[in-house]
């Protein structure tokens, strides 16, 4: 309401002013404006660990800071409420090898590599490693302990190369050859070899030939083709 201003008449006691009630009513609603317009010395505070919207007192004047929207957040007023929403949603797809989330101005991908798939299965993402040439792919592949074949073969060996000079170096079958020796005949040479009985002394070539040379002629009905020239006498 604007200030109310009190009738004093053009001289005094003329009787054309207000009458004395009328102008203290007066009164009292002019300090009723005059302390509503009055601005209470108030500071604004923000709370929270977040940004402030609050900026500044200047005087009577309250600043704060303007909400702008960024990449991929609308917002919007209604009234006493400022909403702050995200247009579009994200989607997670897979094609066996990656996966895609994807969005309104948005987009990574979580991708496998040689031997590595990643699927998407219902809430989850899965990781999947294919064995499949992991070891035929390391080019310096190393063990860090024992090798258990758990008796399975070892095959199409180049090299095979032992350290240790003990007896259980190489145990159990092996096949192949070791400086050109074909390893399958080591043990029938080693232990199976026959080198026949003990002969004398030959003082001949010719005896030492009769003595360690078994010659077979078959049997009288069954004689075999040999032919023996032992020279003349």
């Amino acid at each position: 309401m604007a200030i109310t201003r009190i009738n004093v008449g053009t001289v005094a006691n003329d009787s054309t002013g207000d009458d004395l009630r009328q102008a203290f009513v007066k009164v009292n609603n002019n300090f009723d404006e005059l302390d509503a317009r009055v601005v209470p010395q108030n500071e604004a505070a923000n709370l929270g660990a977040g940004t402030g919207v609050f900026y500044s007192k200047d005087g009577a004047v309250l600043n704060f800071r303007s909400l702008l929207a960024g990449d991929n957040v609308a917002l919007t007023s209604d009234g006493a409420t400022v909403t702050i929403s995200s247009p579009s949603t994200l989607s997670i797809a897979s094609d066996s090898t990656a996966l895609n989330i994807s969005g309104a101005s948005r987009q990574f991908g979580i991708k496998g590599g040689q031997n590595i798939t990643t699927v998407v299965s219902a809430t989850d993402i899965r990781v999947a490693i294919d064995p499949t040439d992991l070891i035929f792919q390391d080019t310096n592949p190393a063990l860090g302990a024992a090798l258990n074949a758990s008796t399975f073969n070892i095959n199409n060996v180049g090299t095979l190369t032992a350290t240790t000079v003990a007896a259980t170096a190489i145990t159990g079958p092996l096949t192949g050859t070791v400086d050109g020796v074909d390893v399958t005949n080591l043990n029938r040479i080693v232990t199976n070899a026959d080198y026949g009985d003990t002969i004398g002394n030959a003082t001949s070539g010719l005896e030492l030939l009769f003595r360690s040379t078994t010659i077979t002629y078959g049997t009288v009905t069954t004689p075999t083709a040999i032919v023996s020239d032992y020279g003349t006498l």
